[in-house]
């Protein structure tokens, strides 16, 4: 399903234009069930809304986590971070760690020695 698919069955289902709670709710639902990528979709609709709410980054982020999207999971803790969702400050150092130690031991596999910096 694409972004403006979700946006159609939306409309279809609430015989109306979706208003921004409307996808958050059902993308909060999604994401309690344990279906990020469809929680993800409404999401991404989600943050484009007026109205939206810095939770709903929030949760997006962690659906990219829970899809194995780090990166974009921590350029959104980040986003969440700059707008003031400071809760989410040790996660974003954690995961910045743990995306540095990937690295390294990558390059270690590669180059069979540790880069110095």
């Amino acid at each position: 399903m694409q972004r403006d698919e979700v946006m159609d069955w939306f409309q279809r289902k609430l015989n109306r234009a979706p208003e921004a709670a409307d996808i958050y709710k059902v993308a909060k639902e999604f994401y309690q069930l344990g279906a990020y990528s469809r929680a993800l979709l409404c999401l991404q609709q989600y943050i484009t809304m007026p109205n939206s709410t810095l939770p709903g980054r929030h949760l997006l982020a962690y659906c990219h986590l829970n899809l194995g999207e780090v990166e974009k999971a921590l350029q959104q803790f980040k986003k969440c971070v700059k707008d003031g969702y400071f809760e989410d400050w040790q996660l974003v150092v954690e995961l910045t760690i743990e995306m540095e130690d990937k690295r390294r031991m990558e390059d270690e596999r590669v180059f069979g020695t540790v880069l110095v910096e």
